[in-house]
């Protein structure tokens, strides 16, 4: 199995049993969602009605960032590796989430997150030279290559107020 196929098993098997935090499929459209459980061999297991009920209410707090979460995904479909679609997208379902991107995705840790962008985007880990936490950094990089429609809130790091938050050590 190859790393990407890892990590989407890993990451659907997360989704599944409660501890990552996505809308319905995952955020997928159907097509997709269906393309992956026949990609990786899955069944689609029964899922306990409260946990229906939270990936509904997800979908609808993600709703309103639609849009966003579609720059995102396209944004970080240019990094990916061959075989890693479609983590681009639930990269960005995940990174429209209200903790840190690896609490999202239900990972054990910031470094479980990294390895995962190491087998799936490694040009993103090249850039994230010093170690951002992923969801600044996304936002940050897009800014630094965007028309205007990402607002930066500052015009570096060095300048900016939360620098010591975007590359602070994480305890796990």
């Amino acid at each position: 199995m190859n790393g990407a196929d890892y990590w989407l098993r890993r990451l659907l098997a997360l989704y599944w049993g409660g501890q990552a935090h996505f809308p319905v499929r995952m955020g997928l459209p159907a097509v997709a969602w269906q393309g992956l459980l026949v990609r990786l061999g899955c069944v689609e297991p029964a899922i306990a009605p409260g946990q229906i009920e939270q990936q509904a209410l997800i979908g609808l707090l993600l709703h309103s960032r639609r849009n966003e979460r579609q720059q995102l995904a396209q944004w970080l479909a240019q990094s990916l590796t061959a075989d890693a679609a479609p983590m681009h997208e639930l990269i960005a379902t995940a990174s429209m989430g209200f903790d840190h991107l690896w609490q999202d995705l239900g990972l054990d840790s910031r470094a479980e997150l990294r390895e995962l962008m190491s087998d799936c985007f490694p040009e993103l880990v090249r850039l994230n030279q010093q170690n951002m936490r992923w969801k600044k950094f996304f936002y940050r990089q897009q800014c630094m290559r965007s028309l205007g429609e990402i607002v930066c809130r500052a015009p570096s790091c060095e300048q900016c107020c939360e620098k010591s938050l975007c590359f602070a050590e994480e305890s796990d």
